[in-house]
């Protein structure tokens, strides 16, 4: 029979295959063991953390912890705070089954004081624990790695990413990215050249300040790294606002004036507000000045 089998250069886990041919745990069981020890040697997770990155609820990922447990394949203790008292489960993970419980490893100070009651180690996990079970992977030796390097008995075992991390990085690595000064002045000329800026100051020197608070909020939205930009309370892909702001003229930024002296309502965040007018200003301007127009022309009629 014909084998065919993926080439694998990257992202991969070397681990035991013991438990993978271990005839006594459940296909469940074994390929959550395969997960855990696919994850860093620091990670630090919950069982709800465990059912966000599978399809299976918390009280499957509960029972085939329990079933790992019974197994030897991971050991649970109970852990205390600074101040003696019980606190969360903790859970070593293991490649290979042990029977023998390995005595919890720690400062001194975590161990209870001989007044406070202490507990066994029960096989069946606490559904109402009132602190969530955390699961901690057990380091293995240097010594012991190279020996499963070099086992004929080990197998690539392909890991993914924890789903979401990669974006999460993404977004910190876009939050974190420098902005460019050079773009941000380019930006700033080609908005006060589009607004009219210098007629404007001319035309109306009092209200020059608030003009070049409206034109940086411009130019840190056009600039903007994000993905999306909020308006209005949705968020919007950044590239379309970015669009609409630099189509903003003169008579946009006169009638943002206006709608700003009309106003009579307390403006709880002035930044969205202005953001939002200015957005706005291209697709409702023409309205609002022919309200104002009908306003006028009717206002007096009997």
């Amino acid at each position: 029979m014909a084998v065919f089998r993926v080439e694998r250069t990257e992202n991969y886990t070397i681990m035991s295959n013991y438990h993978l041919r271990d005839k006594s745990i459940s296909l469940k069981a074994k390929g959550l063991l395969s997960q855990m020890l696919s994850l860093p040697e620091d990670w630090d997770y919950t069982l709800t953390g465990l059912a966000k990155i599978n399809q299976e609820g918390k009280d499957a990922i509960r029972a085939a912890v329990t079933e790992l447990e019974r197994a030897g394949y991971i050991y649970r203790r109970q852990t205390v705070d600074r101040a003696g008292k019980f606190s969360s489960n903790e859970y070593i993970i293991r490649e290979r089954p042990v029977s023998a419980p390995v005595p919890p490893a720690g400062p001194p100070s975590a161990i209870p004081s001989s007044g406070n009651p202490t507990t066994g180690h029960p096989a069946a996990v606490d559904t109402a624990a009132e602190h969530p079970t955390q699961i901690k992977k057990e380091r293995q030796k240097k010594e012991k790695q190279k020996t499963d390097l070099r086992s004929k008995e080990s197998l690539p075992f392909p890991s993914a990413p924890f789903p979401g991390a990669e974006e999460a990085k993404g977004r910190k690595r876009r939050r974190e990215k420098p902005v460019d000064r050079r773009e941000m002045d380019t930006y700033r000329s080609l908005i006060r050249e589009n607004l009219g800026y210098e007629d404007f100051v001319r035309e109306r020197p009092w209200d020059a300040g608030q003009l070049d608070e409206m034109v940086e909020l411009m130019v840190e939205t056009v600039c903007s790294n994000r993905e999306s930009i909020r308006v209005c309370g949705n968020d919007l892909p950044q590239a379309v606002v970015k669009s609409r702001l630099l189509k903003l003229d003169g008579d946009h930024i006169r009638f943002v004036f206006d709608c700003l002296r009309d106003n009579t309502t307390q403006i709880r965040n002035i930044r969205q507000y202005l953001l939002a007018t200015l957005y706005n200003a291209p697709a409702t301007m023409e309205s609002y000045y022919a309200a104002q127009v009908n306003h006028d022309l009717y206002s007096g009629v009997a």
